[in-house]
């Protein structure tokens, strides 16, 4: 009932072009997302590396500072990125993110849930988690971004509210089938504020959220495999120290999914 009157003040459209759609997002709209879309999964040290311009802490020095090369172990194991950061991915990942549009989270969602590649990834992991806000970003921004869209897919899997529960991916989202995953939004907590990332330089960054995050319940992380979700990754630096933490707590595999690459 609750959903029904939702839908009737608060219809669903296209989060492109506004078209009333039940999916949020048209047939035509989805076509042209497709000339963005990517779902590029790199499983090896060599490709993150390549991706990121990682170096192990071991690398020489000086080769380092030559080829301004970050000078950081790599803490998560896989990465999957949906797009890449340019034109209209962009553009919809700055209005979802500062222009009060939150219904696009559950545009992103729709694209996600509907990614062979992306739901091949839930058979083998056991929990998703967002990357969570400060305080005071929450407060100016009113919403987590990241956190929105692991809502949405919570909701089209599961009836249940409890987001510790296993949720049944089983079930029929536009005729495809799901997995089972746990989806868990209070395990991780940003325990001081940051400035924003993209207002610095790399090195910058990494100092910025060094410590910047910690594990609520460590036993529900011991032994597990994690998937990381955050909407763009630019250096790694923040998805890195936070597979840092997890990798410390326990966590047995990370995979890093965003919505873009920059």
């Amino acid at each position: 009932m609750l959903d029904f009157v939702l839908n009737f003040l608060f219809p669903p459209v296209c989060g492109i072009c506004g078209k009333l759609d039940t999916n949020w997002l048209c047939d035509k709209c989805r076509k042209r997302l497709k000339e963005y879309e990517k779902f590029e999964l790199l499983q090896t040290k060599e490709e993150i590396n390549k991706l990121f311009n990682f170096k192990n802490a071991e690398t020489n020095i000086i080769e380092k500072f030559i080829n301004n090369e970050q000078d950081m172990n790599i803490y998560f194991d896989e990465f999957l990125y949906c797009f890449e950061y340019k034109k209209l991915i962009r553009n919809l990942l700055l209005k979802y993110k500062f222009s009060d549009c939150a219904y696009l989270s559950n545009m992103f969602g729709n694209v996600i849930l509907n990614n062979k590649k992306s739901n091949e990834i839930f058979e083998k992991y056991d929990i998703m988690i967002p990357v969570p806000m400060d305080k005071i970003k929450m407060l100016r921004r009113g919403y987590n971004q990241t956190e929105l869209i692991i809502k949405y897919l919570e909701k089209k899997v599961n009836s249940k509210s409890d987001l510790d529960s296993k949720i049944d991916i089983i079930k029929n989202v536009e005729n495809k089938n799901y997995n089972t995953i746990i989806i868990n939004n209070n395990i991780l907590i940003k325990n001081r504020n940051t400035k924003t990332q993209s207002t610095l330089n790399a090195d910058e960054r990494i100092k910025n959220i060094e410590n910047a995050f910690e594990v609520k319940d460590i036993e529900k992380i011991k032994n597990k495999r994690i998937i990381l979700f955050d909407d763009i990754a630019t250096t790694g630096s923040t998805v890195n120290e936070i597979s840092k933490i997890l990798k410390a707590a326990g966590a047995s595999k990370i995979l890093v999914l965003v919505i873009a690459k920059d």
